[in-house]
């Protein structure tokens, strides 16, 4: 397993959440629809890449978590990034079901995230 995945029990740094963060939307599209249509799977390698020219003026440390550098590294890095993407949102699919069915119905945003709130309560730390 990557270095700070799942398997490692290590916590995702900043980068890999952000990494995460922008294949979610990849992840929910190929579970919905089974293909990617709409959401852009190229940013997150974008960002990488961005991070890694910035790292030093952005304070960020792209390597943090025992990363290795280039191409190779980098694609396990996104494979990992979806894979957690795939996993939290199956864990929280009753979550964003109640959600969607909420907002199709005309709920205000504050009632949306009341609701998130309550669904997701005790789980912060790992959401």
């Amino acid at each position: 397993p990557p270095p700070c995945g799942a398997g490692g029990g290590a916590q995702p740094r900043l980068a890999d959440r952000v990494l995460v963060w922008l294949l979610s939307p990849v992840a929910a599209e190929v579970a919905a629809y089974g293909d990617v249509t709409i959401s852009r799977p190229a940013l997150a390698a974008q960002f990488l890449q961005a991070a890694r020219r910035r790292e030093a003026s952005a304070g960020v440390d792209v390597q943090e978590g025992g990363w290795g550098e280039g191409e190779e590294a980098d694609e396990v890095r996104l494979r990992w990034a979806f894979g957690e993407a795939k996993r939290l949102l199956a864990a929280n699919a009753a979550a964003q079901q109640a959600l969607q069915d909420q907002m199709a119905a005309g709920a205000s945003v504050g009632g949306s995230v009341l609701l998130l709130e309550e669904r997701l309560k005790g789980r912060w730390g790992s959401v």
